[in-house]
């Protein structure tokens, strides 16, 4: 939590001072108080955005679509190898989850015994890895903003920042699924 507050604080920063003290057409129609003001708006309105859209693939989408069977949710070998390499295991802990919302927290597996909880936490993990990408997609429309005052230096950083804080969760949920399907099947086995 405190690395994506971090990391949006920081670059909210970032593209207020780049933005008003380089780009002189702004800085020219704003106070820094009034454009600090519009940029802080713009990362709200793309929280916003994210929560819109995080809702209607949780709440609104079928089951159906999530359930154990997906496997295309999951990371081929080559792909957890990719994972790897950039140092999955060092960061995964530190990103943001916030299974609470749905009531089914996926930072740590609680019953890895029980296959019903295994399922739950697979279908979950699938809903997980498409709200990401519905974020990553419709984040973009931030720049929308652009049709009221070309703020494209402002909006386009926004969208890239969500873009970067929504591939994340992706990368660890989609590197965790092989191994709760392998799980799954152990449990089935045992079961037998």
């Amino acid at each position: 939590m405190v690395l994506y507050l971090g990391t949006i604080i920081f670059n909210t920063i970032l593209i207020i001072v780049v933005n008003f003290f380089f780009y002189s057409p702004i800085k020219e129609q704003f106070s820094i108080v009034e454009f600090s003001l519009a940029v802080v708006l713009l990362v709200v309105i793309e929280i916003v955005i994210d929560i819109i859209f995080a809702t209607i693939v949780r709440w609104i989408m079928p089951e159906k679509f999530f359930s154990i069977d997906k496997l295309y949710f999951s990371a081929s070998k080559k792909e957890m190898r990719f994972y790897e390499k950039i140092g999955i295991k060092k960061w995964k802990d530190k990103a943001l989850e916030l299974g609470a919302v749905t009531g089914f927290r996926k930072n740590k597996l609680y019953s890895p015994n029980d296959n019903e909880y295994v399922k739950r936490f697979i279908l979950e993990a699938n809903y997980g890895i498409m709200v990401h990408v519905y974020c990553i997609v419709f984040g973009f429309l931030v720049m929308l903003a652009n049709l009221f005052y070309p703020f494209v230096y402002v909006t386009l950083p926004i969208a890239i920042v969500n873009l970067v804080l929504n591939l994340l969760p992706i990368f660890i949920l989609r590197y965790n699924l092989p191994k709760l399907h392998s799980l799954y099947k152990f449990n089935l086995r045992k079961q037998k």
